[in-house]
């Protein structure tokens, strides 16, 4: 397995990965701003973009979804609880960031519809998915191997918002201590976000007072 981290640009800065089986076949985790960076980066490196697989449903993370699923045939998919916000533009809160959105972002029909514990498969590459709401009802976290791709819920240092529609802070916070009490195959994970710098789910643990009960008695 290979993984290529498609550098985020405008303000949003939405991080993006291609996850690239054996096969030279690949997952997007993510669709944000900047389709035509996206299918170069997977161009350059000899990669198909075969699975989109979302994070959520905020603007941001699907910004250029619907031109990457035309462009490359790939399967979208997300959480059942956020599969709306595809089609409306008030749950993914397009209506409210209009403005710094590089263009509008365009609905889109036929995403697979996900649940915890399910798994999707690419080549020999499978992803489980956890469900970890609170950022928003459907957000998710894809653990594949030794990484977790935590999306808006986990960030180095940090945790998602929850002061947009759809966002619980109390169940973020279950969410989090779901995260805090993963047990794995591996010692430790690599934590690659939806915002920010590359960490690990152990120095998370360790450090950030979301997680180490420092700052929250959940």
């Amino acid at each position: 397995m290979k993984i290529i981290t498609v550098p985020p640009q405008g303000i949003f800065a939405v991080n993006c990965y291609l996850v690239v089986s054996d096969a030279g076949n690949a997952a997007l985790i993510d669709a944000p701003e900047g389709a035509e960076r996206i299918l170069a980066a997977a161009e350059k490196n000899g990669v198909k973009i075969k699975k989109i697989l979302l994070t959520h449903g905020h603007c941001d993370h699907i910004e250029s979804l619907a031109g990457l699923a035309s462009a490359t045939g790939a399967e979208v998919y997300i959480h059942e609880m956020d599969a709306g916000k595809l089609t409306d533009s008030y749950t993914n809160l397009s209506q409210f960031f209009s403005e710094y959105l590089e263009k509008p972002a365009e609905s889109y029909n036929g995403a697979v519809c996900l649940s915890d514990g399910d798994n999707v498969k690419l080549d020999e590459l499978t992803f489980t998915v956890l469900h970890t709401p609170g950022h928003t009802s459907g957000s998710v976290c894809y653990v594949i191997g030794d990484v977790i791709f935590s999306g808006d819920t986990l960030f180095k240092n940090s945790i998602g918002r929850t002061d947009m529609p759809d966002g619980n802070q109390i169940t973020l916070f279950e969410s989090l201590k779901r995260l805090e009490n993963f047990r794995g195959e591996h010692e430790d994970y690599r934590l690659l976000s939806g915002h920010g710098s590359e960490t690990t789910l152990v120095r998370e643990k360790n450090n950030n007072p979301f997680l180490n009960g420092n700052m929250f008695d959940y």
